[in-house]
């Protein structure tokens, strides 16, 4: 049993570590009006394998572990009183409510393929919940995977373009390629970093979970140099890469999350971690000034918007926001049916654009109210309004704070971006934080 539980603990840890790199066989792909359609893609991702494996043996620990006591009626009624459990029950509904969308949705198949994610990504809220872990080792994971992202991040910028190999899941990127992410300023075009993922707001919202858990380490570690280390030098490599991502949806969440952090320990009265916070925060704006004032034309051109390109991009923004509130109102009760909603755009909107053009809404929040209608998008609120009534009821220890904020830093990016609801990655990742919260709160972590 002992040597069960050492094995599904670190393969969990292997399974963050791994989580960034996109290797996968496209088993059907997919077009749309004669250009690829990747939201109609049907992949298995490398560490999809690796998540089956986990969940099994997960599935054998839970039968060695079941639990032998009975409860008596009274007792198991207080039991489904708690909040806690109203929550689990939240997912469950929300999970099969996101299966019923299926019925009524375009393209069935495709729904199912979206809802499998939400089944395997629930499955693994399961084991994160209910599994014995260290907070410590899984920031350890998170963050060391983070920092060899963001040195493949910074590479990819200054050597201004991405290199392919499918064993890797990487496509060619250059500045000058159409479909390439890049910052067009008066005399440039400048290749945005991406890591391993596929697109560079993608690899941004990584990073800043990152950083929040790199916080931690650094407020948890006494006198382990090799940890300090450890912090020092990924907060040396993640700081420029999210940098050259130019994602202002992460950098705001980021600024967000800081803020409240700083405010909160200033309550707190602890020198110590003032202190360890301050110099993080120094350090980190030390860096943000100098990058910036020697990339000064790609950075204020991403900030202040005026170039064509951004300009673009914003109208583009406000058409998909438009095009999901026409979508809502056609089918605000059963929506689109999961992974669906491109494919809505298709066919009750306008079914002669290029291919490309067929994007999500970029706000999470929509998207599910488009794709699961009403019902679904009131228990996702409920859920989220339950987790953080209990967070405000217990009082966040450090420990808290920093899970809360991680979960707040993915929601502030859910207001400007899809991907933690439309790719693999993406909705891992969310429910990977989403469970950290519940675990939290639930009693903590094993961190000895």
């Amino acid at each position: 049993m002992a040597r069960l539980t050492k094995t599904i603990e670190y393969l969990f840890y292997l399974f963050i570590f791994l989580l960034p790199w996109q290797t996968r066989l496209i088993w059907r792909d997919a077009s749309l009006n004669g250009f690829t359609w990747e939201y109609g893609r049907f992949s298995l991702y490398g560490t999809e394998i690796l998540l089956w494996v986990i969940l099994f043996l997960y599935a054998a620990w839970l039968i060695v572990n079941r639990p032998t006591a009975k409860l008596t009626a009274r007792e198991y009624l207080a039991y489904l009183r708690q909040p806690r459990v109203i929550a689990y029950w939240l997912v469950v509904i929300f999970l099969l409510l996101a299966g019923f969308s299926v019925i009524g949705s375009i393209d069935a198949v495709l729904a199912y393929y979206h809802w499998f994610w939400l089944i395997e990504a629930v499955a693994l809220f399961s084991l994160i919940v209910n599994f014995n872990f260290s907070l410590r080792r899984l920031a350890v994971a998170w963050v060391g995977s983070a920092a060899i992202q963001s040195v493949f991040a910074i590479w990819q910028f200054f050597n201004q373009y991405v290199f392919a190999n499918k064993w890797l899941g990487l496509a060619w990127q250059f500045p000058t390629q159409g479909g390439s992410i890049i910052l067009q300023t008066d005399s440039e075009r400048w290749l945005r970093a991406y890591g391993s993922l596929p697109h560079p707001n993608i690899l941004a919202g990584f990073l800043v979970v990152a950083l929040l858990l790199l916080l931690y380490l650094a407020f948890s570690t006494n006198t382990r140099i090799l940890l300090r280390i450890f912090i020092l030098s990924s907060l040396l490599v993640i700081t420029p890469a999210l940098f050259f991502s130019f994602s202002r949806s992460a950098w705001i969440a980021l600024i967000v999350c800081l803020i409240v952090l700083s405010f909160w320990l200033y309550r707190r009265h602890d020198k110590a971690l003032n202190r360890t916070f301050y110099q993080i925060f120094l350090l980190l704006v030390l860096m943000v000034v100098i990058l910036g004032l020697n990339l000064t034309d790609p950075l204020v051109t991403r900030l202040v918007g005026r170039e064509p390109l951004e300009i673009s991009s914003i109208s583009l923004r406000m058409t998909f926001t438009e095009q999901a509130w026409n979508i809502i109102q056609t089918r605000p009760w059963q929506g689109t049916g999961v992974g669906n909603y491109t494919l809505g755009v298709y066919h009750d909107i306008n079914s002669s654009w290029p291919g490309y053009y067929y994007q999500p809404v970029h706000n999470l929040y929509l998207l599910i109210l488009a794709e699961m209608g009403i019902f679904g998008a009131l228990t996702f609120a409920a859920l989220l309004g339950l987790l953080g009534y209990m967070a405000f009821r217990q009082g966040p220890s450090l420990e808290k704070m920093i899970i809360i904020l991680s979960l707040a830093s993915c929601l502030v990016i859910s207001l400007f971006d899809h991907y933690f609801w439309t790719l693999y990655f993406g909705v891992m990742v969310f429910w990977v934080v989403l469970a950290l919260n519940f675990r939290a709160l639930k009693g903590g972590f094993d961190n000895s």
